[in-house]
């Protein structure tokens, strides 16, 4: 359904506040959140067994609004109250069996938290205990991992959403705040930084040397995909891949945080990536690489698949742009911004997005292209954001709760198919279509040093 008039008036910029401005006033009461959320159970999350709601989640619970209300409160203090709410709602959650990754648990609690504490510092006891829980539970999963088979069991042991570089990308936030630095967390971005250096480094694989993100088809997340890649794939996605890996390293070292081979690492990610370089023939860096693909150099000819935050082209030009600004490799941000412009020039049909949301809607997309374009000031991919917003806002629907639904899908057999349901989370919801508008209405970006809303997705 089309936006009512009176949230598609005025300049692109005045119509995004009026929509942040209604999604706040949406999202503000817990309370409707949660029932909301629960009673919307998608057929395909039933039978997939997808939590629609969990109040420690990044993607569908509290830390999301929160989150969004700490972002807002940088310019309105009178948001710091309802910030306080989901923050509250949340710790009441506590304790509960710890979440591993940086979008679930003490993690996503952790980051909500960092936002909301503002120019005061505030939850300083809260975010002191939330960093010392979870650098300790860093700290067990690298020894576990050091202690296990020298292969990585799957990629939740390194990816963004659920392994090592989300919640390192966090902790180094963590190491620079003295409510939250504490020795077991200096202790755990050190040696996390350690092992995705290492991850870089060639591995012995079916008598082949290959780069050691590579993923054995046991380790894989579905049956469809270990009976597809029977000899494993690398994956190249930010959410679940080693473009998360390159950003988290980037992070570290605008951070000042340097190890030795950190820059070889970073440098090794980045040639592999423009390796698979889109091309006339190849429209899109493809979501895997099999076994077989990288043994020979050549790639299969794709269809473009989706311009999406979690997997496709705008999360690794970023990444890739990032590094060749901390490297001064032009050569890499030239190629990131160059595929970024054919991106966006894409009729909205070819972008293969679903809905307006952060994982595989047009908001990832959006803040993807617009932490390029500001810092680069190019014209193209700045007039793509103003498509792309333009995108964003007609997916606003006055019927819905939230004002803004995520599209659930699936190809599995069990549950083929999409549909609509009403999150408010910042993976999967309302929260993260907000925040992404919001920098949209921002001159400049919030910095590194500001806690930004998108490190949580590489991006920042």
């Amino acid at each position: 359904m089309s936006p009512t008039p009176t949230l598609d008036t005025g300049t692109l910029p005045a119509r995004a506040e009026k929509i942040i401005e209604a999604v706040a006033v949406r999202l503000a009461q817990p309370d409707d959140v949660v029932s909301v959320a629960c009673r919307t159970e998608t057929r395909i999350e039933a039978a997939l067994g997808v939590p629609v709601w969990h109040p420690l989640s990044l993607a569908t619970g509290f830390p999301g609004p929160a989150l969004l209300y700490g972002e807002l409160a940088r310019r309105d203090r009178a948001y710091r109250p309802v910030a306080h709410r989901h923050l509250t709602r949340a710790v009441q959650a506590l304790p509960e069996p710890a979440g591993a990754g940086l979008f679930h648990g003490p993690a996503a609690l952790l980051a909500a938290a960092q936002t909301c504490a503002g120019p005061d510092g505030d939850y300083a006891s809260l975010r002191a205990a939330l960093a010392q829980s979870v650098a300790s539970m860093q700290l067990w999963r690298l020894d576990s991992m050091r202690r296990g088979s020298a292969r990585l069991a799957s990629a939740s042991e390194y990816d963004l959403i659920s392994g090592v570089s989300g919640t390192t990308r966090l902790l180094l936030d963590s190491f620079l705040d003295p409510a939250e630095n504490t020795a077991d967390v200096a202790r755990a971005v050190t040696q996390s930084l350690r092992y995705l250096i290492a991850l870089t480094r060639p591995a012995p694989v079916h008598g082949r040397r290959v780069p050691g993100w590579w993923l054995p088809a046991s380790s894989l997340f579905t049956e469809r995909e270990r009976v597809l890649y029977p000899e494993g794939f690398f994956d190249t996605g930010m959410a679940h891949g080693i473009t998360g890996v390159l950003a988290v390293l980037c992070s570290a070292l605008e951070y000042g945080h340097e190890l030795p081979g950190q820059r070889m690492a970073i440098s090794t990610i980045a040639e592999w990536l423009s390796h698979w370089l889109p091309t006339r023939s190849r429209e899109a860096w493809p979501d895997r690489v099999t076994f077989e693909e990288q043994v020979t150099g050549a790639l299969d000819v794709r269809a473009h698949q989706q311009s999406a935050w979690c997997y496709g082209t705008p999360a690794v030009a970023v990444a890739l742009y990032r590094a060749g600004r901390l490297l001064d490799e032009p050569r890499w941000r030239q190629r990131a911004v160059a595929t970024l412009r054919i991106d966006v020039a894409r009729r909205q049909q070819q972008w293969g997005l679903d809905g307006a949301t952060m994982c595989h809607g047009f908001a990832g997309f959006l803040q993807t292209v617009t932490r390029v374009a500001r810092d680069c000031a190019d014209a193209e991919l700045l007039a793509g954001c103003h498509r792309i917003a333009t995108a964003v806002l007609a997916e606003a629907d006055e019927d819905a709760p939230f004002l803004f639904r995520h599209t659930v899908r699936s190809s599995l057999p069990d549950a083929p198919g999409k549909e609509r349901t009403d999150r408010a989370g910042l993976l999967e919801g309302a929260a993260g279509v907000a925040c992404a508008l919001l920098d949209l209405t921002r001159h400049p970006l919030p910095t590194p040093a500001d806690r930004p809303w998108d490190r949580c997705f590489g991006l920042s």
